[in-house]
């Protein structure tokens, strides 16, 4: 309890006035009487009654005493904390990161913010209420609703978004939301220190509410795979963030069998890291700790186990020299051979033909470079080009890549529908890549003799993107974050693609017309399944906190508080006086003693 004019404390000199004229007061008046007698028996009979009857001979001095009391607490305005929802417009804040999963008993920490929201919804009074999630992206739930049912029903809907919040984006979102309005903005996280938000163009409050007591957490910061001759050795870092020290247990699967098990010790506060020695093959790893703690999330990692050898490049057929040399440059092996000579077939090889019949056209991924006439794209004879060149910029094979100054004087008409075009000609598609057969491949319909731009800096620049498509390992996607979105090409000939989890069970279907994939937001282990006329093609992937959501410790609650030159027409906190009650309960006292002293004179 505080109180707005202290100063009033001085009138409890009145109390102690009462209390003289009580003690001052004359008591009794001289009389001659016959015998004491009975004066003797009421003084023992006086002796012997209880102490609380005693009391009652004084009662009008204690009611008197009691009614100036409240009367002096209500003149200093006692008041408890702070009306919480001030002005015509509330913006909520909700962190959804991983981090709010954590257990704080039976409930997580999202639930208890969830269940504080809709406690502050129900003090709402004839105000508008805005409620942003600050996950990656600071999100826009629903604004200025006035409808308490409806902010229930959706605050109590939603769920983790697993990803990483950017918090000060969702402040100052919400500080804009509140431009040329009263109101104020309230956080609520678990981990939120006054360093993450910035504050210099604030211009509303903002109460922060940290949930979360819990450091109960043993997490995997970190777990990789390599090859090591014929074995495969991998590395776990482990991070115990409890106040004691954990014995911890970590299995390293693969598809739901346990490959080994490792044990170790690890001190309060301690990262620890630990050698793995020998691993079979597999493509996929999972390492998982065991032990029971209050974050689940970060007891699991995965790792994929990839070939760094360098993939030999062979170069078919009359290749430009031009070509020969920059990619003589991006790779140590390279192998040239004749278009009449056999190509050889090699899991890690990339192709770059030129003038190579459909024949004999290589089983891997290809650059294909002065195509001959005929199938399967129905090539025709060279033609002049009348038209500029079109390019898609957002293409990553034309990242850093200017086209627009490179003059093509001629080139070979071609239809193919299985790949994308990425630079044309008027209808006439110069430069297309995709998926063929399976495999990978940048198709240049036109001589690189016929064209100036060996002379442009952006020339080996293409040459190292087309490189890099090619060589994007066809059955791995690699890592994740939550909800992250990518470029994904997929097969012209495909039918249907769908996601599986690890236990084979579809959680979403893709839609071929759009060439980007949104990952799904829980983590874990997927796999992306591409079914065509050439049948079923998987590529693995896997879903996984930031290093950032690997830690439960939570922040204490704290309030910005805007300076008075900044918040002119911004309305302010307003304490929540109880100097009314001290005036009730000092008018029934009043009432009561008006009673007491009433009986007691007509008695």
């Amino acid at each position: 309890m505080q109180f707005l004019t202290p100063l009033y404390f001085f009138l409890s000199i009145f109390l102690i006035a009462v209390i003289a004229f009580y003690l001052f007061r004359k008591q009794f008046e001289r009389q001659i009487i016959p015998s004491t007698y009975l004066w003797q028996e009421v003084m023992r009979e006086w002796q012997a009654t209880k102490w609380w009857k005693k009391l009652q001979q004084h009662l009008l001095l204690y009611l008197q005493l009691l009614a100036l009391l409240m009367l002096m607490f209500a003149l200093v305005r006692p008041f408890i904390g702070n009306t919480e929802l001030t002005g015509e417009h509330i913006v909520i804040v909700i962190d959804t990161s991983a981090s709010m999963t954590a257990l704080e008993g039976e409930s997580n920490r999202l639930d208890i913010a969830k269940d504080r929201i809709v406690e502050l919804v129900d003090k709402i009074e004839n105000q508008k209420l805005t409620l942003i999630e600050a996950n990656s992206k600071p999100t826009i739930v629903f604004a200025n609703d006035t409808s308490k049912a409806n902010m229930r029903n959706t605050i109590q809907n939603l769920e983790s978004s697993f990803q990483t919040a950017d918090v000060n984006g969702a402040i100052q979102l919400a500080n804009q939301l509140l431009a040329n309005s009263s109101g104020e903005i309230h956080l609520f996280s678990d981990n939120v220190s006054k360093e993450m938000i910035e504050d210099r163009y604030l211009t509303h409050s903002v109460v922060v509410h940290n949930h979360g007591t819990s450091l109960n957490n043993v997490s995997l910061r970190a777990f990789g795979v390599a090859p090591n001759g014929e074995k495969v050795t991998g590395m776990v870092s482990v991070y115990n963030e409890a106040k004691e020290q954990q014995t911890v247990t970590i299995t390293i699967e693969h598809e739901g069998e346990i490959l080994t098990s490792i044990e170790q010790t690890v001190d309060s506060k301690q990262l620890k890291t630990i050698h793995i020695e020998e691993l079979p093959h597999h493509i996929s790893y999972k390492a998982v700790i065991t032990n029971k703690d209050d974050y689940e999330v970060d007891n699991t990692r995965y790792a994929f186990l990839t070939d760094d050898a360098q993939s030999t490049l062979y170069i078919v057929g009359d290749v430009s020299p031009f070509v020969t040399r920059v990619l003589s440059h991006l790779s140590s092996s390279v192998i040239q051979i004749d278009k009449n000579s056999e190509i050889p077939n090699e899991e890690q090889a990339i192709y770059v033909i030129s003038g190579v019949p459909y024949e004999k056209w290589p089983n891997g991924p290809t650059l294909m470079l002065s195509p001959t006439n005929g199938a399967p794209f129905n090539i025709k004879e060279k033609q002049e080009l009348k038209t500029r060149l079109e390019v898609s910029k957002d293409d990553p094979l034309m990242k850093f890549v200017e086209m627009e100054e490179v003059y093509i004087q001629d080139s070979y008409p071609f239809e193919a529908t299985e790949l994308d075009t990425i630079v044309k000609s008027g209808d006439i598609s110069l430069i297309s890549k995709g998926t063929y057969h399976g495999n990978r491949v940048v198709f240049l319909g036109f001589d690189i003799e016929d064209t100036d731009w060996p002379l442009h800096s952006s020339f080996p620049i293409f040459l190292y993107n087309s490189l890099s498509f090619l060589t994007e390992q066809q059955q791995l996607l690699g890592y994740f974050q939550p909800s992250e979105i990518k470029e994904i090409a997929f097969s012209t000939t495909a039918k249907n693609v769908y996601v599986l989890d690890e236990d084979d069970e579809e959680v979403l279907t893709l839609n071929l017309n759009e060439n980007v994939f949104k990952a799904p937001n829980i983590p874990g282990l997927y796999k992306i399944v591409e079914e065509s006329t050439n049948g079923a093609q998987e590529r693995m992937f896997a879903v996984t906190i930031d290093e950032e959501e690997s830690s439960i410790t939570p922040s204490k609650s704290f309030t910005f508080e805007v300076d008075d030159h900044d918040t002119e027409g911004i309305s302010k906190k307003i304490p929540n006086e109880i100097w009314v009650w001290f005036v009730i309960i000092a008018f029934i006292v009043l009432l009561i003693e008006w009673e007491v002293y009433r009986r007691g004179t007509t008695a």
